[in-house]
């Protein structure tokens, strides 16, 4: 009985020893007709694979991709805008309508496109927008959003990536191009008879208050003048009883000489729609498959040639079954 009921445990292991032997075989013979490829081909692989190189340092050289990079953030309209006008100014590119009106000639451009510059901390704590509720809304935002799903899949979303401050316009192009281009390429951006009415009449609200804060200052600086004068005639106690409105008007005083400095500097920061920071142009263009010709034409060339080799060891083996 023993034995009979070791039979079947004995055919297993025979089975599994048997598909072993043939799989440890395949692999073996598979490795040799490698080798054997390889070392009756090895000169010939060799030199598609310098002439594939060569081939693909000469494309690169003459089939140079640049990019152009220009840090900008919004004014008086939005990030919405500012998207908008990329993609629209893209369209024209892909179909190469040169616009007489903004000079600008497309021919010059392969594609523009607008990424955010990713900074989370300045996302939630601007300065810029330090006086108002902006900032916990924001913050608010990416913790709502974030609970559901990846923190990393949300600051890349595209409805979160428009809210960032600085944005980044990447300018594709096949020749170097000239500083006047990029800036043809943000006049087109600024055009906006709306906004810029919005933009006009903002700048003036500053520009007026400055000379209103500035006429405050000068009240002030008065009142406190004729308070130490009194003081220094006599030691009324009614006097002495103002100093703390007078601490009053000194604080208010550098108060609006805060607001006087933050108003000359927005004068200067917003007085375009789009506000250019950086410009950085003629770099090499990496992304993609860009520039890598010399990476891409080798892999391609010894591609066509195993397709090759395979196809002819086929078509000997067919020929051979016939016969």
């Amino acid at each position: 009985m023993n034995t009979e009921n070791n039979l079947p445990q004995n055919d297993q292991e025979i089975d599994l020893g048997v598909l072993f032997k043939k799989v440890s075989i395949i692999i073996n013979t598979f490795i040799i007709k490698v080798f054997s490829f390889f070392k009756s081909n090895g000169k010939t692989l060799l030199f598609i694979f310098l002439i594939g190189t060569v081939i693909g340092f000469l494309l690169d050289a003459k089939l140079k991709s640049y990019v152009s990079e220009i840090i900008v953030n919004t004014n008086h309209t939005g990030n919405e805008y500012l998207y908008s006008k990329v993609k629209q100014l893209n369209s024209q590119i892909q179909l190469k309508e040169n616009s007489f009106e903004n000079k600008i000639n497309y021919d010059n451009f392969s594609k523009i496109e607008i990424e955010p510059i990713i900074d989370i901390y300045n996302f939630v704590n601007n300065q810029a927008l330090a006086n108002n509720a902006q900032n916990s809304q924001n913050f608010e935002m990416i913790k709502l959003l974030s609970e559901n799903s990846d923190i990393n899949k949300v600051i890349k979303d595209e409805i979160t990536s428009k809210n960032f401050y600085f944005q980044k316009i990447n300018i594709y192009s096949a020749k170097k191009i000239s500083y006047k281009e990029t800036k043809s390429i943000l006049n087109f951006l600024n055009k906006d008879v709306y906004f810029d009415s919005i933009k006009n009449l903002k700048l003036e609200n500053i520009n007026r208050r400055i000379i209103e804060n500035d006429s405050i200052i000068k009240q002030i600086d008065l009142l406190i003048t004729s308070y130490k004068n009194s003081l220094e005639r006599n030691s009324n106690p009614l006097i002495k009883s103002e100093n703390s409105e007078i601490g009053q008007l000194i604080s208010q005083k550098r108060d609006l000489l805060n607001q006087i400095a933050q108003d000359r500097l927005d004068l200067i920061s917003q007085t375009k729609l789009i506000k250019d920071n950086t410009i950085v142009l003629n770099s090499i263009n990496n992304k993609g498959l860009a520039n890598k010709s010399k990476l891409i034409v080798p892999i391609f060339l010894l591609f066509i040639f195993f397709i090759y080799k395979i196809m002819l060891n086929l078509n000997n083996r067919l020929k051979s079954i016939s016969k």
